[in-house]
């Protein structure tokens, strides 16, 4: 092969391999520019696939009743609108791209590509942006869908509840199951309105749902006593008290002003909704009604006992009205009488005036006696009225009798103590005369230098005693005085005098009897003669002394009184 053909060969070699070598690198380029499509198809249709129209539907049905969360919802519509152009317009530049790669326009494909990925870019922010806001519509729905869950939980709960208490609940059984068919009713609606996509108008379906059964729950738990109340406590406490109020009127007892026979009616027409609204097992403000029922009724038994219990006493209370005017009649007469046929005597200030007042009274309580008697019987008045009429009669007049009592006890304590007076100058007489007697019957040898000092001065009482008795008026409170310093000094004087005869007596007995033993003990002849000097000096108590220690001596082992008292 010559040179040239060598070189014309070498020549076509390099030019093949230039031709592999740009087509191995076209192919390279293709290759990463078919990469960077596909990717950014990916991302692009992830940003499609996200479903912001179907959430924006739920996200505007949910945001309906909100006008905060619906203007926000808009806004987000609004960015929702945008992100759909731009998504349109990267589709297009992406159909451009399809179109420069399959017409190998690679260069001003790759130079689209930047554009795109800088579009996609602030797409996906965008679209994430959006899709994040809307998210929690999605949130509160699957809460709404909890919330239903557990509120047909509580309700399959509530339902056995009620079956297992059909017993107690009685009357309103129905009605609660009128109420669990309605609950079940809503359950029926909320779920519609979920399914299209009405989540603000379920949510007040489940709300309603939630009250109902709460208000199921706590129907079963009161309704038992309300059904006890209605139908038993109430009616007994109606029946008692027309009971209570038909005995009040047979007595006599004035009841008008109560007006039982109004309120009972209007008790008993409470009662009878009441009773219709367990019915529908409807329990609002029955309790209350019940309570107030029950305070009313308390209040007319309280009202009927104290009507009549006024009534017993206003009768009772006349009675003694009655009694006391009988009373002060007979107090005013005797202390007239009394007064007329002693004034004289005791010296009594004038009472005529103060009886005269109390005769006017007398009239006035008859009066009203009378007046409260009349009252009573033909039942006009409410007794509890009359009881304080009457009650402060008896006062007044109980008032009236004491003072006519004390003008009673003022004129027989007069004649009393006169009487008293008299009676004991006689005593005290008596007294005088049995001091001297004994005196002079037992021959004392000697006695106090004052006896006949303290018994003239026993005299002296006695003639001031009959002094003032015979005073005209009598002057009751200086004969008492004078009266009872002679009765101390009197009887003093007697018994000091009585105490020296008895000693005397028994020195004298001591000494006879020692007197049979002086022959046979010197010693007891020295003792006694002693004694004798003492009792014949009036040393009465020296010689009992003396006489008693010689006895002790000849009888150590006997009671010297006893043998005094046998020997004399």
């Amino acid at each position: 092969m010559d040179d040239k053909t060598m070189l014309m060969a070498i020549a076509a070699l390099i030019i093949a391999a230039l031709i592999i070598v740009y087509l191995l690198i076209r192919n390279v380029r293709n290759s990463n520019l078919k990469k960077d499509i596909a990717a950014l198809n990916v991302r692009f249709n992830a940003i499609k696939s996200v479903p912001l129209a179907f959430k924006l539907n739920k996200a505007q049905a949910m945001a309906r009743r909100n006008e905060e969360t619906a203007s926000a919802v808009a806004e987000y519509y609004s960015r929702y609108e945008e992100a759909e152009k731009h998504i349109d317009q990267i589709q297009e530049l992406m159909n451009g791209v399809d179109d420069a790669v399959s017409s190998r326009k690679y260069k001003a494909a790759k130079s689209a590509l930047k554009v795109i990925e800088e579009n996609i870019a602030d797409s996906e922010k965008e679209v994430n942006d959006i899709d994040v806001f809307l998210e929690q519509f999605s949130k509160k729905e699957e809460m709404q869908r909890e919330y239903s869950a557990k509120l047909k939980e509580d309700y399959r709960e509530t339902k056995l509840m009620v079956h297992e208490n059909s017993g107690a609940l009685s009357i309103a059984y129905q009605g609660i199951e009128k109420k669990m068919e309605n609950i079940e009713s809503l359950f029926s609606s909320s779920e519609e309105w979920m399914y299209g996509n009405e989540y603000l108008k379920a949510q007040d379906d489940l709300e309603e749902i939630e009250k109902s059964i709460d208000d199921i729950k706590k129907t079963v738990v009161v309704i038992p006593g309300l059904i006890q109340d209605v139908k038993g406590v109430l009616p007994s406490m109606i029946d008692e008290v027309k009971r209570q109020y038909a005995l009040a009127r047979q007595r006599g007892v004035y009841l008008n002003h109560i007006e039982i026979p109004e309120r009972i009616e209007k008790l008993e027409g409470l009662l009878n909704d009441n009773a219709k609204n367990l019915l529908g097992a409807d329990v609002a403000g029955i309790g209350d009604d019940v309570k107030s029922s029950k305070d009313e009724l308390r209040a007319i038994i309280d009202s009927l006992e104290a009507e009549n219990d006024a009534f017993r006493k206003s009768k009772e209370a006349n009675e003694h009205l009655w009694n006391n005017i009988q009373e002060m009649i007979k107090l005013e007469h005797y202390v007239r009488t009394s007064f007329e046929a002693e004034k004289d005597r005791f010296g009594f200030d004038d009472m005529i005036p103060e009886l005269d007042n109390q005769k006017t009274k007398i009239e006035i309580y008859k009066q009203r006696f009378k007046d409260i008697s009349e009252g009573i019987n033909t039942n006009d008045r409410p007794s509890t009225l009359i009881i304080g009429d009457v009650s402060k009669a008896v006062e007044n007049s109980s008032a009236d009798i004491r003072t006519l009592n004390a003008f009673k006890s003022k004129i027989d304590k007069s004649a009393t103590d006169e009487q008293r007076a008299i009676s004991q100058l006689m005593k005290l007489q008596v007294v005088i005369n049995e001091v001297e007697v004994k005196v002079k019957e037992y021959h004392l040898p000697a006695i106090a230098g004052t006896y006949h000092e303290d018994l003239v001065k026993g005299k002296q009482y006695i003639e001031e005693i009959k002094k003032r008795l015979s005073d005209i008026p009598l002057n009751i409170d200086e004969l008492n005085k004078v009266l009872d310093e002679a009765i101390d000094f009197i009887y003093r004087f007697y018994n000091n005098v009585n105490n020296v005869v008895g000693m005397a007596i028994m020195v004298e007995n001591a000494i006879v009897f020692g007197n049979k033993y002086r022959s046979s003990s010197p010693e007891i002849d020295s003792e006694l003669s002693k004694a004798e000097f003492s009792f014949i000096n009036g040393e009465y108590t020296r010689a009992m002394t003396m006489a008693i220690s010689c006895m002790e001596k000849m009888f150590p082992n006997a009671s010297v009184d006893e043998k005094i008292l046998e020997n004399a």
